[in-house]
């Protein structure tokens, strides 16, 4: 059992590592995209992100977590093998007519995003669909068994691929080869040749290790899925891309509600280029979540070890919780400087420190949404609260876009997430006991992230006091004050004993972090 334990946790790892390496390019591409091809540039090319983020869902998260769950739970790879064949053909029938639709109506399509000319961006970003699935029945096959290297690599790979058109596009620009609209359907562009990479590569790890997935001959090929499956399905595919459709809610509304408050098209293409600058810092927040919900999810399909199992997803959703806090209070306290450091001036810092309260809110829910996933009863009020929270955020948008311009944006999001958090918690009594999450851990979570929160708003005013901020000096002060901050964040979980003993040894280098802390189990 312990071995099955370290291997959970070592894929976890893999996988968190490899997804914020991914997201870590993801926050320093938009540097220079962002510097060399300015603000209204960022929008031309961030406006259709969310569609490519629909497909990252897919790809990377939704649907290979949930499938690998469905792979889990056969009982020889027999039938493994024979559900891999129909998952593939059901998904290439859907992928097609996916990239079919968008195609069709890119430009109906750019016209409801505010600017006509965004429909080849749609076209090229439709193709990446086409990958779907190679790179989500791969995935959730290799996951199924715990081996998350296949997806950290190609994952990875995928994303450099993307990143270096994306800022060859910018450069040509730059230089005045091409246009802005070009620029951006080029750079859209780079997530479909990436997507083939990571295709080849997810192909070629499968064709190397075919004699480990092969069936036995006296094997039985039935395959076996639960009921709800299909339920299933979609509410993890929907929560895990939670962002992606408050966003684009954003790209459809936010254009046309800040000119209605009177500010001229190039102004709002501006504002909302500036509003674009929190998605990567909120990707990067939730990457640990996503990269425990999807180890917990096979697990939860192996009844034969599932009470085991219980207790290392109750450690798992601690500790991922714990993660999560630290980084939505950081980068909070830290956002001028962070905002500056990645993108040269705090033009929308206060915006992007309301927007990254949704790193803790929708972690939450995430994890939520994976122990609970089984729950057939409950898993159609659980959509309805995703319907009932984007129907919020359309009309918190028009109530609040107006009046507080993208701050109004992204208090509409928080309050729209809230929405489905406090629904969910509604629905099960606000019984935490699943979670293992009683009331002195989470008070004592909030007041962790509060004291560190202030002490480095504190040391960041007495370091840069009477200083002229510049990027250089906010990428001093972070260098300061974040190995303060999580310094800090250490002891007061020491202190407080926010965690136990075996909750430390899951984080990376944790017996080193406990033999420097000396941290011992609670009496």
């Amino acid at each position: 059992m312990q071995k099955e334990v370290s291997r959970a946790i070592k894929g976890t790892w893999i996988l968190t590592i490899a997804s914020l390496f991914s997201e870590l390019l993801s926050a320093i591409y938009r540097i220079p995209l962002q510097n060399i091809v300015g603000d209204r540039g960022y929008f031309i090319y961030q406006q259709v992100y969310p569609i490519y983020g629909i497909f990252s869902v897919l790809a990377l998260s939704g649907l290979p977590v949930v499938l690998s769950k469905a792979f889990a739970q056969q009982k020889n790879n027999a039938a493994k093998n024979n559900l891999l064949k129909r998952t593939f053909m059901l998904l290439i029938i859907a992928s097609c007519v996916v990239t079919i639709l968008l195609w069709m109506s890119s430009r109906y399509l750019a016209f409801l995003m505010g600017d006509p000319r965004l429909y080849l961006e749609v076209r090229a970003v439709s193709l990446t669909f086409l990958l779907i699935p190679f790179e989500t029945s791969l995935r959730g096959y290799f996951q199924s068994d715990l081996l998350m290297t296949p997806s950290a690599i190609s994952q990875v790979s995928e994303q450099f691929l993307r990143i270096v058109i994306i800022i060859g596009s910018a450069l040509l620009f730059g230089h005045g080869v091409i246009d802005v609209y070009r620029m951006g359907t080029l750079a859209n562009a780079g997530a479909f040749i990436g997507g083939l990479l990571a295709v080849g590569l997810l192909i070629v790890t499968f064709v190397r290790n075919k004699n480990n997935f092969l069936a036995a001959d006296q094997d039985d090929g039935t395959i076996k899925l639960e009921h709800g499956l299909a339920l299933e399905i979609v509410l993890i595919v929907v929560f895990t891309g939670i962002t992606i459709f408050y966003q684009f809610i954003d790209s459809f509304s936010m254009i046309r509600l800040l000119m209605h408050s009177g500010i001229s098209l190039d102004q709002a293409e501006i504002q909302k280029g500036v509003f674009d600058r929190g998605q990567p810092l909120l990707q990067l927040g939730i990457v640990i979540s996503l990269s425990f919900v999807s180890t917990i999810m096979p697990q939860l399909r192996e009844t034969n070890r599932l009470e085991q199992n219980k207790k290392t997803i109750s450690k798992m959703v601690r500790v991922c919780l714990w993660l999560s806090g630290a980084e939505t209070a950081g980068l909070i306290a830290l956002m001028p400087q962070i905002n500056t450091m990645l993108f040269t001036n705090t033009n929308g810092s206060r915006t992007l420190s309301i927007y990254m309260f949704s790193i803790i809110i929708v972690s939450f829910i995430n994890l939520l949404i994976a122990v609970t996933s089984g729950d057939d009863e409950k898993n159609l009020h659980k959509l309805v609260l995703f319907g009932m929270s984007l129907i919020a955020k359309v009309a918190l948008n028009i109530i609040l876009v107006p009046k507080f311009g993208i701050a109004g944006a992204a208090l509409a999001t928080v309050l729209s997430e809230c929405v489905i958090l406090f629904g969910i918690m509604t629905i099960y009594g606000f019984n935490r006991s699943f979670l293992s999450l009683d009331k002195g851990f989470i008070k004592a979570l909030i007041k962790a992230g509060l004291v560190m929160a202030i002490i480095v708003k504190l040391a960041v005013v007495i370091l840069s006091s009477g200083l002229v901020m510049t990027r250089s000096k906010s990428i001093l002060l972070n260098v300061i004050t974040i190995p303060i901050g999580a310094f800090v964040y250490l002891k007061l979980t020491k202190r407080w004993h926010i965690l136990t003993k075996e909750e430390w040894e899951i984080l990376p280098m944790g017996k080193y972090i406990i033999r420097f802390m000396k941290i011992e189990d609670k009496k």
